[in-house]
């Protein structure tokens, strides 16, 4: 079974396709803001490159937040579109599942982060591959109190609250360089697998996350700095 996943849930895109239980092609570029003609242009050379075409996949995916507003939305519709026209099972994956995927393994505990202004971030704490502390909004010091022992810090966060990370934690931490500020598409396609081999039905209305749902039902055009 093929898998194309992609994350545009930054200003980058990643795409990845897995087939089974190898990737065959992965590729992050993060030069301009997801738009739906560089995601299209990003699959067709993606296929060329691997030598297969659209009617060989068998599974899209795509992450669904906390992330962009305008990135996620594009990235849906494209893959929404791909999947209703092949009729193809699609799945939305949390941007946090594909994020940590790679350190499950290594890392007891995870903490994906990003920036949600005014000492607010989006984030989650993850232990032994579970989830614990739910995706949600809070100020870092409410999410310093979440997190004990050993942990690895993932997400555009880091960068910002590096010191007060460093000072709370000290050794405790742990801080990759360079950082993962966002998921690759490998991983967004491996969890694309894992949902359709675990029986979970095809996500036909995939919608995104909202963290901030009152705060972006008040504006009517949400910007592209709009993050859920």
């Amino acid at each position: 079974m093929i898998c194309l996943g992609i994350d545009t849930s930054s200003f980058a895109i990643g795409l990845g396709i897995v087939r089974d239980e190898e990737t065959i092609y992965n590729i992050y570029c993060n030069r301009g803001s997801p738009s739906a003609d560089k995601i299209h242009t990003m699959i067709l050379g993606a296929l060329k490159d691997v030598d297969l075409t659209f009617e060989d996949i068998g599974v899209f995916a795509c992450t669904i937040g906390p992330g962009s507003f305008t990135g996620i939305r594009v990235g849906i519709a494209t893959i929404k579109g791909l999947s209703f026209s092949l009729n193809r099972p699609v799945y939305g994956i949390p941007t946090f599942d594909a994020l940590v995927r790679r350190f499950l393994n290594h890392f007891e505990q995870i903490v994906p982060m990003l920036d949600a202004k005014r000492n607010n971030v989006y984030a989650a704490v993850y232990k032994k591959g579970k989830q614990v502390v739910p995706t949600g909004k809070m100020r870092i010091d409410c999410l310093f109190e979440k997190i004990e022992g050993d942990v690895l810090f993932l997400g555009d966060g880091v960068k910002l609250y590096r010191n007060l990370i460093l000072k709370r934690f000290k050794n405790r931490a742990n801080l990759l360089t360079p950082n993962i500020n966002s998921p690759r598409g490998e991983d967004v396609a491996y969890q694309g697998l894992l949902s359709y081999r675990g029986g979970k039905a095809s996500d036909e209305t995939i919608e995104p996350i909202y963290i901030d749902p009152l705060k972006i039902r008040k504006k009517s055009r949400p910007s592209g700095n709009q993050t859920f």
